[in-house]
């Protein structure tokens, strides 16, 4: 089993290290096998050598269904592209649907099985034909689509999908926003195990897990309580919805003591520790608190 961190290439994350040797010595530190890269970029401004991205969370839009079809496989085919020539050993693709409007509202446009469905019409279109040597692990939301609900949507995902070396990635805070009345870790932990139990025959297929909670039901439930609308400027609307959906997806350490346990009945090829932190001792400070 690999354990690595998310590493996104972003300005906010790249000045944390002056270099591609201080970047390595931080994680080698920490006793992890290298980055999960997001998103895909070659200006890492020498700060992440091939060698080090273990996985690649491709950049997926989240509202998709009615974007251009050939923008959408020309964007992907790229990213897959780049992601062969660093050598990676999987890439994560969301399997969602979700506009603006309905990650405010919670009021749902399209059902799971309409969403995989969707997708798994675009993935076989991005990667029949294709001779990529990399794991592709689906990864699930809370949203529509795939997201660990129901074994029978779940198990039509893997049948719809075409590619080989195929897969998923449970994130584990995602899975716990799919029920708003979990109030802890223990709780949390005893929750996904419940999904494991009703889908035993799937976890063979979970090559790797996202490893992170936050446990924001009541902040859900609250919201939901009340109405929101929308504004109708479009940059207000990133504004608005990204800081609620952080609200509720806060990717925190998940350090319960029955996580390990968890783990080693998935028995998964890779873990990603995925945080959001605000600054470098802060990361090191999580990494630590939630390494298995």
């Amino acid at each position: 089993m690999k354990e690595m961190m998310n590493f996104s290439v972003s300005d906010d994350d790249l000045q944390r290290f002056s270099s591609a040797d201080d970047l390595r010595q931080f994680y080698t530190g920490l006793r992890l096998n290298g980055l999960e890269l997001m998103p895909l970029s070659k200006d890492t401004q020498g700060k992440v050598n091939p060698d080090m991205v273990v996985g690649v969370h491709l950049c997926c839009a989240s509202d998709w269904m009615n974007l251009d079809r050939k923008m959408l496989i020309d964007h992907y085919r790229d990213n897959l592209e780049t992601v062969r020539e660093m050598g990676a050993e999987y890439v994560v693709f969301h399997v969602t649907q979700v506009d603006p409007e309905e990650s405010f509202t919670y009021r749902l446009k399209h059902t799971d099985e309409e969403v995989i469905r969707a997708s798994a019409d675009l993935i076989n279109e991005l990667l029949d034909g294709q001779d990529y040597p990399f794991w592709f692990l689906m990864e699930n939301l809370w949203w529509p689509g795939l997201n660990f609900l129901n074994p029978d949507t779940t198990r039509l995902l893997l049948d719809l999908v075409h590619y080989e070396k195929k897969g998923f990635m449970l994130d584990t805070g995602h899975f716990l926003h799919t029920n708003h009345d979990l109030v802890n870790q223990t709780e949390a932990v005893a929750y996904l195990h419940r999904m494991l139990d009703a889908q035993e025959e799937m976890i063979p297929y979970i090559h790797g897990i996202h490893l992170q909670q936050s446990l924001t039901g009541e902040y859900v439930k609250h919201w939901l309580s009340e109405r929101h609308t929308l504004s109708d400027d479009p940059s207000m609307q990133m504004c608005e919805v990204f800081t609620h959906i952080f609200a509720i997806d806060k990717h925190q350490p998940f350090t319960d003591s029955g996580v390990r346990g968890l783990v080693e009945r998935i028995n998964p090829d890779y873990v990603t520790y995925e945080y959001i932190t605000e600054n470098r001792e802060q990361l090191e400070e999580y990494l630590k608190m939630g390494k298995l």
